[in-house]
Formats: structure tokens, C-alpha cells, sequence
């Protein structure tokens, strides 16, 4: 079956090649921005411009497909966090925990526990903001700069980093009830590999870092394999799949369920799909896909019984034309 961005996909290849011929790619251009195609050129060197130009569409297609897993996983961090923290300290708990100073002769604080605080004092400034912003329509007395709104308001008005910064070392201490971590660990991360929390802490904190990363790329429309190490193609593949592993491992470790979740419609297979160099042949004009006809019974069985077994949407060539077919 046909489903999503992939029935956009399933065009035969007359028609594409009639269109992306058709196409004044010059024209594109200061609509896209120079240096923003610049970029894939010179990456995707040996390329003609319409292949340069599927390259950056099929770059469109995987943040579509990627973003989603991002957004499920920083939702579930946050939950995942938040709720044994304000169990255990109360609405506004980043006021109530201690932290791990910079330098005790001096009593610095940590960097990363101000940037907690400044995040959450940041979301809560933008939720009274709004709130003001309605009550002022209404007629209504403005609240006070000061007032603290139901935390969940503020919670969700958070952004990634906040949970980064909450995950930092600075916030850990063993044998002090006052600290997130390791007291909340097991609460947080239901999942975690069978090591010390310190080990653990260490091995997820990474994780969090790289991924808020990752997510700023995205939402800045940048091409997601961008990178001082990141040189080939292949590298380039390399690449994304070990983000769709990250984001993989840190939901899995959240919840097994939210995994199960979000499988049920097989957004991580397809993600990794998108990902891969026949879908990046697919967007460049370059993948003939899997000959089938339709004529010969056993080989079609064959060919669905493979596709079912696969679990991943597969590129076929039906009598000249292409598809883009998944099963459901």
C-alpha cells in the first residue's frame, strides 16, 4: 500500500524525468538560497543539477521522517524527568535541588544548574506572557511578572536543552537526597543497562547532548549529515543512521512502551528507510528498484512475503513504472 510522503513517490518515470527537466532550476534558485544549494554541491560533487536538487528535496523527506522520533523522544525525556522530580520536590522543583558547585572555596555555582533555572524561569516568564495576553482581551487585571502558573504550562513550554542541563553531572550526587541524580535515576529510566549510575549517567548524558544538536540542525533546515567529520556520501549515511540508533536507544531506555508506540505505524524503520542510499538514489534519479511483474504469480508471492518479512518500504519497477511500496 501507498501511504504518506511515499505516494508522492510513486510517480513512473516519464513523468518525473518530463518534470524535473521541465524545471528552470535557475529560477529555484534565489527561492532556496545560493548558498544553501552551494552546500550540496559541493558535497554531492559529480552531480547535475537536477540530481543536486533531488538531493536537497530527499533532504526535506528525511527531516519529515526523522523530526517526529525527535519530537517523541524529547517529549518522553521531559516527561520522564519531570515527573519523579516534581513527586519528589514539588511543583517549581528546580528551585528546590542542590547541585555540585564549580569551585567550593569560592561557592560558584555550576554553569549548567544556572542554565537549568534561566530555562525554566525563561518558560515561565513566556507562559505568563500569553496568559497576560488572553486575560487582556478578556477585560482582566495583568498577573504579576512574578507569577508562578500551573507547572505543567511551564514544563511544556520548556526546550530541549533544559533537560540536558538537568541531566548534568552537577546534579549528581550519591547519599544526598537533595540531588536529582542518582536518587531519581531508576524512576526516570526504567530501562537502564545493568551498570553503576554513575556509568550510566555518563553514557546517557552524551546521548541527550548529541541529539539536542542533532534537533537544532533540523529545525534549521540544514542538511542533517552536516559535519567537520562527516566527508563522503557514505560517511554521510553512516552518519544518520547512528542518530536514528541514538534515538532509538535513549526512547528504549525511557519507556519499551513508547518504542512499541511509535512501531506500531514503523516510524523508526521508516526513518532509517529514508535514510538510506536507495532512498537517496530514489530522490537523485539514480534507483531503477526491484523488477516485478505482475504477471507471474510466485514471484509476486515471493516479493510480498519478502516485503512483509522486511518490515521496510521497498522501490519496485512495475511494467516502467516505479513505487514506493510498504506493508501494513
Amino acid at each position: 500500500m501507498l501511504t504518506g510522503e511515499y505516494a508522492k513517490l510513486a510517480l513512473n518515470e516519464n513523468k518525473r524525468r518530463k518534470m524535473k527537466e521541465s524545471i528552470r532550476y535557475e529560477k529555484v534558485k534565489p527561492y532556496v538560497s545560493g548558498p544553501r544549494i552551494g552546500t550540496y554541491e559541493n558535497f554531492f560533487q559529480e552531480h547535475s543539477v537536477e540530481e543536486i536538487y533531488g538531493v536537497y528535496l530527499w533532504n526535506k523527506v528525511l527531516c519529515g521522517s526523522i523530526y517526529p522520533l525527535l519530537q517523541a523522544t524529547e517529549v518522553a525525556l521531559r516527561n520522564a524527568i519531570n515527573a519523579p522530580a516534581e513527586k519528589e520536590f514539588g511543583s517549581y522543583w528546580y528551585e528546590a535541588i542542590e547541585h555540585n558547585l564549580r569551585n567550593k572555596r569560592r561557592n560558584t555555582q555550576d554553569y549548567n544548574h544556572t542554565n537549568l533555572i534561566n530555562k525554566f524561569e525563561l518558560a515561565r516568564k513566556n507562559v505568563v506572557k500569553k496568559l497576560n495576553e488572553s486575560r487582556k482581551k478578556a477585560n482582566l487585571t495583568a498577573l504579576p511578572s512574578t507569577h508562578q502558573p500551573d507547572f505543567n504550562l511551564v514544563v511544556a513550554a520548556t526546550d530541549f536543552s533544559t533537560w540536558e542541563f538537568a541531566l548534568h553531572t552537577c546534579h549528581y550526587r550519591v547519599n544526598n537526597s537533595n540531588f536529582l541524580w542518582p536518587k531519581l535515576s531508576k524512576k526516570a529510566f526504567k530501562n537502564w543497562p545493568t551498570q553503576s549510575s554513575s556509568d550510566f549517567h555518563k553514557h546517557i548524558y552524551p546521548i541527550v547532548s548529541e541529539l539536542r544538536q542533532f534537533r537544532n540542525r533540523l529545525s534549521h533546515h540544514e542538511p542533517l549529515w552536516k559535519g567537520i567529520s562527516v566527508t563522503t556520501e557514505e560517511e554521510a549515511l553512516k552518519f544518520l543512521s547512528n542518530k536514528i540508533d541514538k534515538i532509538e536507544e535513549l526512547i528504549r531506555i525511557i519507556s519499551s512502551e513508547k518504542t512499541q508506540l511509535l512501531n506500531l505505524q514503523n516510524l523508526i524503520v521508516k526513518a532509517r528507510f529514508t535514510a538510506s542510499k536507495e532512498m537517496l538514489d530514489q530522490c537523485r534519479y539514480r534507483s531503477k528498484g526491484k523488477q516485478i511483474s505482475i504477471r507471474k504469480k510466485k514471484k509476486l508471492k515471493q516479493f510480498l512475503q519478502e516485503l512483509k518479512q522486511k518490515k521496510s518500504p521497498m522501490l519496485v519497477n512495475v511494467a516502467g513504472q516505479s513505487y514506493l511500496v510498504e506493508a501494513i
